[in-house]
Parts: structure tokens; sequence; C-alpha cells
């Protein structure tokens, strides 16, 4: 009985001081990832949220425009059910001040312990001659990393304890460098990144533990995700998209 007793105190202290954890999501898919950022915020919905964590999503698809989504978990496979928090309207983007705008908005409105941008988008990196990331198809525009809009994005939006780069070919030495002081941890690819992205119902179960330890834990599950078996590469109970987009690096 103390036994139970102690084991249940411990598992209250945990949840007590369990780290509280703000993630922003800068979807740009108004472009031909679009079913497939439908698929990710199924899949975010999908997971079980710590108590802590603010799970924030502007969706930018293409005739529609963005929203700004809140995620909260439903076993939907088909319909994203999250509250929209904004209704945007058209945006571009492909330009940094829209993904500088959401930053500074979702900071503000959801202060954390810990924060954790991710980027999910078509990415191009450094070796090709555009190196860009989150092009928009409607205005025809990227945010540029060589020419530091990618950089002038982030100037000013604070430090991140974790970006990712849910995008093709990021994690580059190049790339790294443009945005190397606003972030503990960088995580990405420096190859090609399926279209089906991050394994996100994994990742967000971890988002009530320390930076470090969430930083370590997402390139395994990556890899993990698109093994044999894998959560990725198994068969999802949801419709067949129209036409299969390719990698995100178009």
């Amino acid at each position: 009985m103390k036994k139970a007793l102690l084991l249940l105190h411990l598992l209250a202290l945990s949840l007590l001081f369990a780290e509280s954890w703000t993630v922003l999501v800068y979807m740009a898919a108004d472009n031909n990832l679009a079913y497939n950022g439908r698929l990710n915020i199924n899949e975010m919905e999908s997971a079980t949220q710590a108590a802590g964590l603010n799970l924030i999503v502007q969706a930018d698809f293409p005739d529609v425009g963005a929203k700004r989504y809140r995620i909260r978990q439903d076993q939907n496979p088909n319909q994203i059910t999250s509250p929209v928090l904004q209704n945007l309207g058209i945006i571009d983007s492909g330009d940094p001040q829209s993904l500088k705008d959401f930053i500074l908005w979702g900071r503000n409105r959801y202060p954390a312990d810990n924060y954790m941008l991710v980027i999910w988008a078509h990415g191009d990196s450094w070796y090709k001659s555009s190196k860009w990331i989150a092009p928009d198809y409607d205005s025809g525009s990227v945010i540029g990393v060589a020419n530091g809009e990618l950089r002038q994005a982030l100037m000013g939006t604070g430090l991140w304890d974790i970006l990712l780069f849910d995008a093709c070919s990021m994690q580059s030495i190049e790339v790294i460098t443009e945005v190397a002081g606003f972030a503990c941890f960088i995580v990405g690819s420096a190859d090609l990144v399926p279209a089906t992205g991050f394994p996100y119902a994994e990742i967000i179960p971890l988002l009530a533990q320390s930076p470090p330890q969430v930083a370590a834990q997402i390139p395994d599950l990556y890899i993990d995700s698109y093994s044999p078996g894998g959560s990725i590469t198994l068969p999802k109970a949801i419709s067949p998209p129209p036409v299969l987009p390719s990698p995100r690096s178009v």
C-alpha cells in the first residue's frame, strides 16, 4: 500500500513539474503538398498531448487560404476537427514576413517554458541554384535562404529550443550557418524528405520532456517510421490522394 501511494505521489510530482511547450507549425502547403498537409494535421490530432502543450498550426492551402488551428486530439483520420483560432484568408506563405508574423503572434499568445518551431514545406537547400524554402504556388514567392530572408524572418523572434525543418535538404552546413543563432537544437534532413513528412503522432507525446530529451529522440523516430513495419509505412484508414505528390524538394 505504501509503495502504491509513493508511486502515485511520484507520478503527481512528475505531472506537476512537467515542461510546458509551445510548438508552432508553419505549414506552407499552397502547392502540391496540400494533401499531405491535411494528412499531417490529422496525424497531429491523433496524438496524445501533454497537459502543458500548446500545439498551433498555421496552414496555407491552395484556393482556400490560411487558417490558424489549435490542435486538439480526435480519432477522425479524414477530417480536421481542431478549433480555428483565425481565418487569415489568402496569404503569401512564401513571404518571410508571413512567417515572422505567425511566430510573433504565437509566442506572444502562448508563453511556455520551451518553444519549438516547425517549418513544414518544400525545401531546396544550398547545393542547388535556388536556395529557398516554403514556395507559394499562387503567388510564385519563396522564402530565400542564401539571400538572408529566412534569417530575417527568425530575427527578433526569440531563442527556439528546437527548430525542425520538415522540408527536403535543409540540414546542410550552409543552412545551419544561416539559422544557428536562433535555436539550441536544429533537426532536419540533409537529403530528400518523403512527402508524408515527420512522424508527428510519435513526436507529439514527447513534448512534456526537456528540449535535449525531445531533440535526441526525433531523428530515430523519423528513421524508424520509414523502416519496414514503421508507423508511416503501415497502411492507414484514410482516403487515397488523387495524385501522389513528389518529395519536398520541388
